[in-house]
């Protein structure tokens, strides 16, 4: 099998190239984009992978809401290529999507999540008229080593390293919104799992991530880390007060389940950050 991983220099990227040690990844951060539609077709046709995960893209809804061209860059032309890569070459994928395709509490899906959308869509309807097999993910709010958390997104493990580092926060709303996380161990088992057994998965697309028993609010991981050293600031357009993903769908084709609780991802996350 061989692999070809875009956003290798990402967060989930540097993991799952950890994995598949003879993978081929590609990353904005060293001039290769998917966005460049000739560069990855070289790259496809020198590496001749098996398999694409796409994992590359803009994956903050803050950015996203600053910069909607970048977003769509990155986001929609760069997904649009590897569908087309996916018909030309035959090649299944594995995309990573998001939750923020599902509207906030006011209604709004932001750039971000219109721009995954779009990927999403394309790569059913790709299936639908050139049969190119995909698995869509919608992860919840993965964190762990090896992630950058700032104001822009990963903000759980963004918490850990301000209160490691005494930086101040901003809270985008009080503080009461809470996600069900996910470390990033279980969520590189998923892909690894999908990416060795692809046909359980295929042509479908599944919510996972942390469940019921890892569902933690803002304020429940500030006074778990006992750090309040915060501004507020107003709410973002498309967020959420609550979202927990029920991971039945996916747990059912091969029983993966989260292991890591958030307490214990935590200590974990916060002794990477303290060996900076």
């Amino acid at each position: 099998m061989k692999v070809l991983i875009t956003g290798s220099e990402g967060f989930m990227g540097k993991h799952l190239m950890k994995r598949f040690l003879d993978a081929y990844g590609m990353d904005k951060k060293n001039n290769k984009s998917t966005s460049d539609y000739e560069l990855l077709k070289m790259i496809v046709e020198l590496y001749d992978p098996t398999i694409i995960v796409h994992l590359g893209a803009n994956c903050s809804s803050q950015i996203s809401l600053r910069e909607p061209n970048l977003d769509f860059i990155d986001n929609v032309i760069g997904t649009f290529n590897i569908c087309e890569i996916s018909r030309i070459y035959n090649i299944p994928v594995i995309f990573n999507s998001t939750m923020k395709v599902y509207p906030g509490e006011d209604g709004i899906v932001p750039p971000y999540g219109v721009s995954k959308q779009v990927g999403e869509n394309y790569l059913k309807m790709y299936h639908e008229v050139y049969n190119t097999n995909y698995i869509i993910n919608r992860p919840s709010s993965v964190y762990g080593p090896l992630q950058d958390g700032s104001e822009d997104g990963g903000w759980f493990t963004w918490f850990i390293d301000a209160a490691v580092n005494n930086k101040q926060i901003t809270l985008f709303g009080d503080g009461t919104q809470s996600r069900d996380v996910l470390y990033i161990d279980d969520c590189v088992d998923m892909l690894v799992d999908q990416i060795e057994n692809f046909d359980l998965y295929k042509n479908n697309d599944y919510d996972w991530g942390g469940g019921e028993d890892n569902l933690v609010s803002l304020n429940e991981l500030l006074n778990k880390i006992d750090y309040h050293n915060t501004i507020e600031a107003p709410l973002l357009p498309g967020d959420v007060k609550k979202f927990v993903t029920d991971n039945t769908k996916a747990s059912s084709i091969n029983n993966w389940k989260p292991k890591v609780h958030w307490t214990e991802g935590l200590e974990r996350t916060k002794e990477w950050l303290k060996s900076l």
